[in-house]
């Protein structure tokens, strides 16, 4: 009679009572997880950088290089800040703007501030908010590229604009 372990019984286990090991994950499988969720964050930045982009208010401004009523609302419109009607930004306006530029927001745009501007602006950074700043500032607010998201909501409007 044949016995169910064969010849030699149980004494070398059964077949199926061997379990195989986890297989350990490779140094290569370990690198090419990490890339794949590396991918898969920067493709989730991307996404965001492109929902946030989208959201960004925009403007239609004729590209003159006149500063106007019309750019001062802009301004306000991409920093969140209330509309005034004014034809320049007013202090407000202007330390919300010194402090994503990173220059003392005092209120009081100068040199420095004018300055910083350009560098975001990529002029010529003579201190001087000429017509080709201006250009350059009305061109970004069309395209929603001043300081996209930073206007978290709508500002609120002025009675008669």
């Amino acid at each position: 009679m044949a016995n169910a372990g064969g010849i030699f019984g149980n004494l070398f286990g059964k077949k199926e009572d061997k379990k195989e090991e986890p297989k350990q994950p490779t140094a290569a499988d370990k690198a090419k997880e990490k890339a794949a969720k590396e991918a898969e964050e920067r493709a989730k930045k991307a996404k965001e950088a492109l929902d946030e982009a989208k959201a960004q208010p925009r403007s239609n401004l004729k590209i003159d290089g006149k500063w106007g009523k019309s750019t001062t609302a802009a301004i306000q419109t991409a920093l969140g800040q209330p509309l005034t009607g004014e034809e320049w930004i007013n202090n407000s306006d202007a330390k919300v703007l010194q402090k994503k530029l990173k220059v003392t927001a005092d209120g009081l745009f100068g040199t420095n501030s004018n300055k910083a501007l350009q560098k975001y602006l990529k002029v010529t950074a003579d201190g001087v908010f000429g017509p080709q700043s201006v250009k350059a500032l009305q061109k970004a607010l069309n395209e929603g590229t001043f300081f996209p998201g930073s206007a978290t909501k709508a500002a609120p409007k002025k009675a008669g604009l």
